[in-house]
């Protein structure tokens, strides 16, 4: 996990103090290739502290016996006016030189100096030779956006570049030294590599105003998911009544949902607030077997049932995006997501659950306003083992007031995150269908 530094201040000095931040780390590497785009207006970008690297220079490249007393000190950066702190950190294998600016935080945690904060360079020495092999530049106060470059030779360089988690880029070519880079302004950097880098991904603009159409609907929805409960098979039906999704007879007790009657509810609060009614649930159970299925899962279609996640999260995003055409028919895969930048789409089975990351982060690039209905399809069962749509999440990407990318995920009643469906899905496919987000949502209220 990061670390943030806070500086201790004392009588005469400062000592920087590790705290653990609590942060969503996003543990996943790949590789697509990205390609240039048209220019962009690039907005969030790293504060520039080369005068601050510059000043340091010598100390990061001393003999590693003089940086055992380097002090940690904090200076101020003409550049960007932002206060830099200059550090070391050591371990069996590496000695680091950490230049962190300030992190732009509660007034309470003024003194911060985040590890994975935008513009924060970390150079790492081996302390077996003492020789420099990795410049870390970090891209947003985020660790999942971040440059790793190292040595090729003794005047150039090769840059890898890691968005959302995923590495995107690799073997740039660099034609300056690690040293060189170390006290460049992040902006040259920019500029030699434009060419094979498309900034406008890195730092679009996040201005938009439909995302926080996206963070109204996770926010409302949050508030009260404390009431929810669970239950097998559960759902709401068009009355506002608990019901079992199979035979749509009332539920007993308090009732509740399961993830399927969980993404219903949330699509009844758009349609709701769009039509003033709530879905029945039958039409959300029609099986769409002119358009997905093979021939030999057809005898399992009564007993398995082994597409219901998908025709379920069409069946809601389509009637969702009806209401908000004026009632007009849809086809049922006209809210699927089946174009996202370097991913390949497999009809009817979705996209790779360890690239959802960056696939979210893509998907609020190129069409902010959205959240999304996934059907997880694990293998499940026996008799036989079969790739099965047996799960339903609910996936609410955004960037917020401060520029931070952000997804919500939340099933079956709670608020969980992408690392854990990592955890639980990783080998896994999840299909994927749009829904507009829109500030006319409120939860529906449950009758019990």
């Amino acid at each position: 996990m990061p670390i943030i530094w806070v500086m201790r201040k004392r009588k005469g000095s400062a000592r920087a103090t590790p705290v653990l931040p609590v942060v969503l780390s996003l543990m996943i590497v790949s590789s697509v290739g990205f390609l240039p785009a048209q220019s962009h207006r690039l907005t969030n970008l790293p504060p520039e502290t080369d005068d601050v690297r510059r000043l340091h220079l010598d100390s990061a490249f001393a003999p590693l016996s003089q940086l055992d007393s380097f002090r940690s000190r904090v200076e101020i950066s003409r550049e960007s006016g932002r206060r830099v702190l200059v550090t070391t950190e050591t371990n069996p294998e590496y000695r680091y030189v950490l230049f962190l600016p300030q992190a732009r935080v509660e007034p309470e945690h003024e003194d911060a100096f985040p590890i994975a904060s935008a513009g924060a360079y970390i150079l790492r020495r081996r302390r077996a030779d003492g020789e420099a092999d990795q410049l870390k530049i970090f891209l947003h106060s985020d660790p999942g956006f971040f440059l790793r470059i190292r040595p090729d030779g003794t005047s150039r360089t090769m840059l890898t570049l890691y968005v959302a988690g995923v590495r995107v880029s690799h073997g740039i070519p660099l034609p300056v030294a690690l040293g060189t880079l170390l006290t460049e302004p992040f902006a040259r950097l920019m500029d030699m590599t434009r060419s094979r880098v498309d900034w406008s991904v890195i730092y679009p603009d996040t201005t938009n105003p439909a995302y926080q159409d996206v963070a109204l609907v996770a926010g409302r929805t949050r508030d009260v998911l404390h009431t929810l409960h669970d239950a097998d098979d559960g759902a709401m039906d068009e009355h506002g009544d608990l019901v079992f999704i199979d035979t749509l007879g009332s539920q007993e007790g308090r009732g509740g949902f399961n993830c399927s009657g969980f993404a219903k509810w949330i699509i009844d609060g758009v349609h709701q607030g769009l039509h003033g009614s709530l879905l029945p649930i039958a039409p959300l159970k029609t099986k769409h077997l002119d358009i997905r299925g093979h021939r030999w899962t057809e005898t399992l279609e009564e007993t398995r049932d082994p597409y219901f996640g998908l025709d379920w999260t069409r069946n809601l995003a389509t009637a969702a995006l009806s209401a908000q055409r004026n009632g007009d028919a849809v086809h049922p895969q006209a809210a699927d997501v089946r174009s996202v930048a370097y991913h390949a789409y497999v009809r009817n089975v979705g996209y790779r659950v360890d690239r959802l990351a960056l696939i979210m982060y893509l998907l609020a690039i190129s069409e902010p306003g959205h959240f999304y209905l996934g059907s997880v399809n694990p293998e499940f069962g026996d008799d036989p083992p079969l790739k099965q749509h047996v799960h339903v999440v609910v996936l609410f990407p955004y960037f917020d007031e401060g520029g931070r990318f952000v997804v919500d995920v939340m099933e079956r009643n709670v608020e969980t995150s992408l690392a854990s469906l990592d955890r639980r899905y990783h080998n896994d496919s999840i299909h994927l269908v749009r829904v507009r987000a829109s500030r006319s949502y409120e939860p529906p209220v449950i009758r019990h």
